[in-house]
């Protein structure tokens, strides 16, 4: 079966990676071709590394909400008008190009160093998104009293509705419209029982990977490559940007639609929700692939929210 990776060159770890992600559920996690990942991880070029992000001790935490409940009506309007902001500067095609680069190595389709970064390297990312989100509100929005924070989707919960048909940015790849979301099964998005399971049952999944933790079995669920106890497959984050569909099928250009940064915030806050009580192990990560390129951070230096300028409304599912 051939599951798309090339093994030499260090450009080429993204090479005939899955297109979209019904791809990346119907191949399922990548166990056969993890040599060969390996080895396209150890020759990737990293590139220069952008420097760390910086606040200010006195910044205030911007509070990340609901999208179908605490997000107010006057934030919704806000976040699309930012956002269309950054299209029109140029900047937001730029936030998509950093997750167009797979030599990242940020999913686990790559292998298993794809898998223990991809936690840590979307968060990361939401951060730049979000200061970005942030400069533009603030010139947009000079009397708002609060800081404009990503909003998280529960993915138990419908589509949010401010967001029909806003899909402002073009499709990279030609210039055109972005073709319209599907939000419909098939696959099936995670219910609240699902999420339960990647929570709190995460003990079941079974990696096959060496030296498996905590974290690994709780990260292998969470993106999407995981089993319900009656042995079906577990919907989480890969199965969201497939239901949605459209350009947040596509695993190279998904952040073009806007509701990405809103399914990735509930990633990044279900991972948060099992910190609380799974404060260790981490990845099984060393050297430069604890770095979160292309930005300068190591997993380490991304644990702790508050220093990266956020907070949750809400820590439970």
């Amino acid at each position: 079966m051939n599951h798309g990776h090339q093994t030499n060159g260090p450009q080429t770890i993204g090479h005939n990676h899955p297109e979209t992600f019904d791809e990346v559920i119907a191949r399922g996690f990548p166990h056969g071709h993890l040599d060969s990942l390996r080895k396209a991880n150890e020759s990737r070029v990293r590139g220069v590394t952008a420097p760390k992000f910086t606040r200010a001790a006195t910044a205030p935490v911007v509070t990340r909400k609901d999208a179908n409940g605490t997000f107010t009506p006057v934030e919704q309007t806000a976040y699309k008008n930012a956002v269309v902001q950054l299209v029109e500067e140029g900047k937001y095609q730029e936030l998509v190009g950093h997750h167009m680069d797979m030599s990242h190595n940020m999913h686990g389709s790559m292998g298993e160093v794809g898998l223990y970064r991809f936690l840590g390297w979307h968060r990361r990312y939401l951060v730049e998104f979000e200061r970005e989100l942030q400069r533009v509100d603030k010139i947009l929005r000079p009397a708002a009293t609060e800081k404009l924070g990503i909003p998280y989707w529960r993915w138990q919960d419908p589509f949010p509705a401010w967001l029909n048909g806003f899909l402002p940015s073009p499709d990279p790849s030609n210039g055109s419209s972005p073709p319209p979301r599907k939000n419909a099964a098939p696959p099936d998005k995670a219910n609240a029982t699902d999420i339960d399971i990647i929570l709190n049952q995460f003990a079941i999944q079974d990696t096959g990977l060496a030296g498996e933790n905590d974290y690994t079995k709780f990260t292998y669920g969470l993106e999407g490559w995981g089993l319900r106890p009656d042995g079906s497959s577990l919907p989480a984050h890969n199965h969201g940007h497939a239901w949605v569909g459209g350009i947040m099928n596509n695993t190279s250009v998904s952040p073009t639609d806007p509701v990405f940064w809103l399914h990735h915030a509930e990633v990044d806050r279900l991972w948060q929700i099992w910190r609380q009580t799974h404060p260790t192990p981490g990845p099984l990560l060393t050297g430069a692939d604890r770095i979160m390129d292309p930005w300068s951070e190591s997993y380490d230096g991304l644990l702790d929210i508050s220093v990266l300028g956020y907070a949750y409304d809400s820590m439970t599912i």
